[in-house]
């Protein structure tokens, strides 16, 4: 029995956590920390668990762990990167990535830094402990909008998009000192080129140094009047798509050049007019997937690919050799619901309403009926996401107007 401890085993992790657990594996969890944010602990299934370990103090948690004595340490979601590869490296496990280049795969600065020597395009960025220094990165940039962002963050937490030196300043203030949702003090703050283009995901599942690509998504994401950015569509694509080959091509590099060797990883490209370059990569699984609706699209999506390459590795193997993309037999749109005032949320009309679509596949809510829902600014804040799948594109896009049109109504708020 293949014995895995999941480190905050939240998002996607809960379901390759499931998956794993099906698949005849002996799991522990171990939260990093005991002020993770409640918003992770919606949906977690303790049960699926021999053990659950919260770390507060790490020598403490080692010792604990060496009676598990796990196989795989793998995280489940952002917050636990740094401790999974920290474990990795204590415990001497194989299937793991370069100890060298962790910080580089949770430190936004520090993983551009690693792209560009690695002769990769990249955004131009500073790192900054004060707005004197911003706004003369900024003079000396002299191009807008600029992107201000933590330099440690998730979900488009605290990302702002800022067209002038004024907008930039007040991002830069809000950020500064405050703690973003995965519980981490904002102690210098990110600039960045802003990159133009169109906006990809690239999943892939490493073992051995060598990636199997899951998914690549084309992303939508909408534009508030704060600066902050929201995700609107994930659209699903398929080798063939204009694209697809420089992308993936691409992001294996930065894959590579990161020291992600074993496990997944979540890719954000733009492709440019000059070619792809890197938003931001993390060691961990997409955080909206549903291995369900994989499982309506392609067959093997990145948490099954995951959990293959633990339990059956010689089968990972197998695909990984045929060297063969992906298919895409269904199309899929995951629509991320975006509420645009204050008020309590209701189930009832909604998924009365979007159950009836013709491209309808699942709806997952963030919210329970009669809680108190407030203005999307990030993925923390969206209410829920909808779940579209269909042979004919045109369905999905029909159905998504739909959903837009009854969101605008206020079907699943009250006042």
């Amino acid at each position: 029995m293949i014995k895995v401890l999941i480190v905050d085993g939240f998002s996607s992790g809960k379901f390759v956590a499931k998956k794993l657990y099906e698949d005849g594996c002996l799991l522990w969890h171990l939260a990093s920390s005991a002020e993770i944010d409640d918003y992770y602990y919606v949906g977690f299934d303790f049960s699926i668990y021999q053990k659950a370990m919260v770390n507060v103090d790490i020598d403490t948690t080692l010792l604990e762990l060496k009676q598990f004595g796990a196989d795989v340490v793998v995280a489940g979601a952002e917050s636990g990167v740094l401790l999974a590869d920290r474990l990795n490296e204590y415990f001497g496990l194989s299937y793991a990535n370069d100890a060298g280049s962790s910080c580089a795969r949770r430190n936004k600065y520090h993983m551009i830094q690693y792209v560009t020597h690695a002769g990769l395009s990249a955004a131009a960025q500073c790192a900054v402990d004060s707005w004197a220094a911003g706004c003369e990165w900024i003079k000396t940039h002299q191009k807008f909008p600029v992107v201000v962002k933590p330099l440690e963050s998730a979900g488009a937490d605290g990302v702002y998009i800022c067209p002038d030196l004024a907008a930039c300043e007040r991002a830069f203030k809000e950020l500064l000192g405050t703690r973003n949702r995965l519980n981490i003090e904002n102690r210098q703050v990110l600039l960045q080129e802003y990159l133009v283009g169109t906006e990809y995901v690239v999943n892939m599942v490493s073992l051995g140094g060598r990636q199997l690509v899951t998914e690549v998504v084309k992303y939508q994401k909408c534009l508030l009047a704060s600066g902050s950015v929201v995700y609107d569509i994930d659209q699903l694509i398929d080798s063939s798509a204009e694209g697809y080959t420089e992308l993936v091509n691409y992001t294996r590099q930065v894959v590579k050049s990161l020291g992600i060797k074993n496990g997944p990883s979540h890719a954000e490209v733009m492709l440019t007019e000059n070619g792809p370059v890197l938003v931001e990569v993390a060691a961990r699984t997409d955080g909206i997937l549903r291995a369900s609706v994989c499982a309506e699209t392609t067959g093997l999506g990145q948490i099954d690919a995951l959990a293959l390459s633990i339990t059956d590795p010689g089968e990972f193997e197998q695909l990984l050799a045929s060297g063969a993309d992906y298919e895409v037999f269904n199309h899929t749109y995951n629509v991320c619901l975006i509420n645009t005032e204050e008020g309590v949320f209701r189930q009832k009309a909604f998924l009365t309403e979007v159950t009836r679509l013709d491209s309808f596949f699942e709806v997952v809510f963030y919210l329970a009926d009669g809680q108190k829902i407030g203005i999307t600014r990030d993925v923390f804040s969206q209410p829920g996401t909808v779940y579209l799948v269909h042979p004919d594109l045109s369905q999905i896009e029909s159905d998504y107007a739909r959903i837009r049109e009854m969101e605008a109504a206020g079907i699943y708020r009250e006042h």
